[in-house]
């Protein structure tokens, strides 16, 4: 393995006329630790919605290791009205309740949680001209707190917001159209929002480019997921494949169900099953609490919920570096990297890569954005990179430490170490390679020096 990041940086070195005895070359160990990291893994629901949802329990779930928090957007007492001010507050409030204690969200609206077989049939959502108008009103209070939104599930038709019913003639391909369109403009572009049902996303040929996901609310609980997929097992296998392909850029989660639900049913609930179709739907998420005795418990006992819990998403381990030894102010220098995604996808959104100078003697801090490079582009396996950066114009003279970060891309998250992306490496103190808590960066264990 080590050779083969050798043999990449050598690649990448050549393409960039970067000659060996100008830089130094720094390998890494990756590391079996499960640390917790933003927008991936398995999500705690909180309750009872999103306006209600206190900040202790947002706290806990953040001391439990969770970064991604289910909420709801409970508009049942509103099926025939306009949103109160004093709601649409409460939202923004829960919001900020998330910003300070370090998770994001996996928002849906919807307009009941009916509870059993008989709520279900009863379900109630609204009609069109409210959906949109709900929808209108959401959109300030999304744009304002896109930071902490990991992503939105479409919700608002049907039973649970889940698009297979509806009690205002919401679920017929016009309608849902119309509502997905809403959604789209409602959700800021920086966002994606998914959908629970193949076909539909079949019918408008979702796009990546068009933020537009999928979620599957009864992963491998049968067949056809519980009525996800078509009875057909030809159209069946044709929508995975699409569904497969969506995942390798947008993002894809969900939870488990309960097999019962659909009769005859033949869960895929053996550690197999889970390692192979979470690889190839590029798994990012899963809910913690449902439905464990199906599918967690099986899991665990198969050996593989350690496996589980570090493949979901993304998992970047620095393989080898070569950083310059010197550089002067305003100069441009190039740090070239190996770095191998262990996870089964990408970063949802967007994630900058900086290089991180910390000087030697006086401990000054400076960021140095590097060019285009985005690491939702580290998909699963192994990649190269060069990251350019240009040294500021004041940058000290002296010897400065060199460390990597991946920052959130909002700036209002950015200097929050709680946001950033831990590498998935061993710390090395005897090679000054760590992770740095305090700056959300991994210490590289060499120094450049600016004359």
């Amino acid at each position: 393995m080590m050779r083969f990041w050798l043999i990449l940086l050598a690649a990448l070195a050549m393409a960039t006329a970067v000659r060996a005895q100008d830089v130094q070359t720094v390998t890494f160990v990756a590391s079996e630790a499960d640390w917790p990291n933003p927008e991936r893994g398995f999500y705690r629901v909180i309750g009872p919605d999103l306006a209600r949802a206190s900040g202790a329990d947002m706290a806990e779930a953040f001391a439990a290791g969770f970064r991604l928090v289910y909420v709801k957007i409970d508009l049942e007492p509103w099926r025939e009205a306009a949103l109160p001010e004093s709601e649409i507050q409460a939202l923004d409030a829960a919001f900020g309740r998330a910003r300070r204690t370090g998770i994001k969200l996996i928002v849906r609206a919807s307009y009941n949680d009916p509870q059993g077989e008989t709520g279900y049939r009863d379900a109630r959502d609204a009609p069109l001209a409210i959906v949109e108008r709900h929808l209108a009103q959401l959109t300030p209070v999304f744009a304002a707190n896109q930071d902490v939104i990991a992503v939105v599930q479409a919700g608002l038709i049907g039973a649970w917001g889940e698009w297979h019913t509806s009690s205002n003639g919401l679920a017929t391909p016009e309608n849902k159209l119309r509502v997905k369109d809403a959604l789209m403009a409602a959700v800021p572009q920086g966002r994606f929002v998914q959908f629970r049902y193949p076909p539909d996303l079949i019918a408008w040929r979702a796009r990546p480019e068009g933020r537009v996901g999928f979620h599957n609310d009864c992963f491998l609980a049968s067949d056809t997921d519980v009525g996800t997929y078509d009875e057909d097992p030809a159209l069946r296998a044709r929508q995975r494949a699409v569904m497969q392909a969506l995942g390798d850029i947008a993002p894809f989660g969900g939870e488990t169900c309960n097999p019962a639900d659909e009769a005859g049913a033949r869960p895929r609930a053996d550690c197999a099953d889970i390692l192979g179709e979470g690889a190839a739907f590029n798994l990012t998420y899963l809910n913690d609490s449902y439905y464990r005795r199906a599918f967690h418990e099986r899991w665990i006992a198969g050996g593989c919920m350690d496996q589980v819990r570090r493949s979901m998403g993304y998992r970047f381990a620095l393989g080898a570096a070569e950083v310059p030894h010197r550089t002067t102010p305003g100069a441009r220098f190039e740090v070239s990297l190996a770095v191998q995604n262990l996870g089964w996808s990408r970063p949802m959104n967007a994630r900058p890569v900086e290089i991180v100078l910390v000087h030697a003697e006086t401990g000054e801090v400076r960021r140095l954005p590097t060019a285009s490079v985005d690491a939702r582009d580290w998909g699963p396996g192994e990649t190269a990179a060069g990251l350019g950066v240009t040294s500021p114009v004041d940058l000290a003279p002296g010897r400065w430490r060199v460390l990597l970060a991946l920052p959130d891309a909002d700036p209002r998250l950015a200097g929050d170490a709680r946001y950033a992306i831990r590498f998935a490496n061993a710390d090395d103190a005897a090679r000054r390679q760590g992770w740095d808590a305090a700056l959300g960066a991994f210490a590289l264990g060499v120094e450049i020096t600016v004359d």
